[in-house]
């Protein structure tokens, strides 16, 4: 096998490397790809309005309820399918049978941005933590009493206290 990274034949998007598999950018995908297709408030919306119709079923993508949406976010017909599009493209939505909903993309995404969420609502909490790491001598807090302080601070904010958990 060779180790420098070459086309396998497939789609032209997967290369062999050392006998796994990575994604080439060609085909969009990138983290400051999805990013983009989500970071105005108009598609951002529109992304947790669908992961929101999609968890509850109700029907509000098709007919009628998708022109109260397109007139609810104050967007024309012609901003709505861009951003649909760019969605769909990024693999970030799927349509079955005229209603949209999350792929796994796109659900990974949408409680990855719940997390972040739950960051910012506890950023003072954040705040005192990394305050009294730097505050410490070159030695740190002991590792059984940033644990305490952590579970203390944040409480029952459990998938923040996983992330800070984890070893540097």
């Amino acid at each position: 096998m060779r180790d420098d990274i070459y086309n396998n034949g497939n789609t032209g998007n997967f290369f062999e490397k050392n006998d796994e598999y990575v994604q080439s950018e060609s085909d969009g995908l990138s983290v400051a790809n999805v990013l983009k297709a989500i970071s105005d408030d108009r598609s951002w919306s529109l992304f947790t309005t669908i992961a929101s119709s999609s968890a509850s079923s109700n029907g509000q993508q098709s007919g009628a309820g998708r022109q109260i949406l397109i007139t609810q976010m104050k967007l024309t017909r012609k901003q709505y399918y861009q951003r649909i599009n760019r969605l769909r493209s990024l693999g970030l939505i799927n349509r079955k049978n005229g209603r949209y909903s999350l792929s796994s993309l796109g659900r990974i995404l949408y409680e990855t941005q719940k997390t972040i969420g739950i960051a910012i609502q506890n950023r003072w909490r954040l705040g005192a933590l990394d305050s009294l790491e730097s505050s410490l001598s070159a030695e740190g807090m002991p590792p059984e009493d940033r644990i305490k302080f952590i579970n203390v601070l944040l409480g029952d904010s459990d998938e923040i206290k996983n992330i800070l958990l984890c070893k540097k």
